[in-house]
């Protein structure tokens, strides 16, 4: 997942899980990385606990918990999820005196639309995912890069602002807190002789005005990830010590609810190893629903008596005049349904066979994290 990022919601049956009954586990796909090489880590959540576990995967947003505040110092929506962070540091203690910059690990995101979604992991099962990571080794006095094995650790927090709402509203509790993984050795080495090359570009608007706040990403012809920047106030961006091969570049807007994506492509040669590529945005007027960032909501039918109802199905509509989006959906025998839903008002429709249909209204709210609405569904014989 861009990189990965998990939010954990724990449905009551017997007991809310706690940190003790979730494992973070991860592995290296390579035990070596060349500069400049984004390493692949697999990530592994296990569930000890005897209730289901839903897992938020948000690919970008605020930092969780954050909340978006207005002139008048009142909050005009809440936002919340999860972060990994990636830790490494020399596995050599004698060479440590000797560190001017500390080690990093950048979570790369995703180059097309975000997908934020939830994933339901069963008592006794694994949620397994791959994170592309950035490791950029410490540095020297002189910038001198310092190669070399490093540990490498992750932890994986989650935060939610709304997690009151949620417990009052739907009976479900939405953990909160930090996972810190197994360590792993990884060996950071220098650019290969043929790294020589460097790609180079400027953001533009359709005005070919600077574009500040764009999320430029590099991929090889395969499509896989190498590197990310952001542009500042001058647009301009740069990939440095790239072997001879075709490249994509891909950028779209930082935050952007809407498709912004724009690429271009560059071949770098043994004889021309430098390019130069512009990003042009032009804004485009939406009407596919498939074009915006849809926001995962999770919804949980009971019956009139209190009791879960399974195997209901929901209908959600969204129309605000210019696009139009239907999603359907089936509650579990826990009584919770998972949708992708465009924030605005929602018409949801309630059906079961041999029950008279139910429409009922959902408002999810704008900005990042995950909404929750309960429904009572009375099935009135047709």
């Amino acid at each position: 997942m861009a990189g990965l990022l998990l939010l954990l919601l724990a449905v009551p049956g017997h007991g809310q899980a706690t940190s003790s009954d979730l494992k973070l586990l991860i592995s290296l796909q390579k035990p070596f990385e060349a500069e400049p090489e984004a390493a692949r880590i697999y990530l592994q959540i296990h569930n000890s606990s005897l209730q289901p576990i839903w897992l938020y995967r948000r690919a970008r947003g605020p930092h969780p918990a954050e909340k978006i505040v207005s002139e008048e110092n009142q909050p005009t929506e809440t936002t919340g999820g999860s972060t990994v962070q990636v830790h490494l540091r020399l596995a050599d203690a004698r060479v440590v005196s000797s560190i001017v910059s500390p080690a990093e690990g950048k979570v790369l995101e995703y180059v097309l639309m975000p997908k934020p979604r939830l994933v339901k992991v069963e008592p006794g099962s694994d949620y397994k995912e791959t994170s592309i990571v950035r490791l950029q080794p410490a540095q020297a006095d002189g910038d001198k890069p310092i190669w070399g094995i490093y540990q490498l650790t992750v932890d994986y927090s989650a935060a939610y602002s709304n997690a009151d709402d949620f417990e009052r509203t739907l009976g479900v509790n939405l953990w909160e807190g930090k996972l810190t993984s197994n360590t792993i050795p990884v060996d950071l080495r220098p650019p290969l002789p043929d790294s020589t090359g460097v790609l180079t570009g400027t953001a533009l608007n359709k005005d070919l005005q600077p574009r500040a706040g764009m999320r430029v990403s590099l991929q090889d012809e395969q499509g896989l990830l190498i590197d990310q920047v952001t542009t500042g106030g001058d647009g301009k961006f740069s990939f440095p010590h790239l072997p001879p091969a075709l490249y994509w570049v891909t950028g779209r807007q930082e935050g952007a609810t809407e498709d912004t994506v724009t690429y271009r492509h560059q071949n770098l040669t043994r004889d021309a190893p430098s390019g130069d590529v512009q990003l042009v945005f032009y804004p485009e007027e939406i009407t596919d629903a498939k074009k915006l960032v849809h926001k995962p909501v999770l919804f949980r039918v009971f019956d009139p008596q209190g009791k879960p109802q399974g195997g209901i199905e929901l209908d959600a509509t969204f129309s605000n005049g210019d696009v139009v989006d239907d999603v359907k959906a089936a509650s579990d025998p826990d009584g919770t349904a998972m949708m992708e839903l465009l924030p605005g008002r929602i018409a949801v429709s309630l059906k079961k066979h041999g029950c008279a249909e139910q429409v009922e209204r959902a408002d999810v709210d704008p900005g990042g994290g995950t909404d929750g609405f309960k429904f009572v569904y009375e099935c009135a014989k047709k």
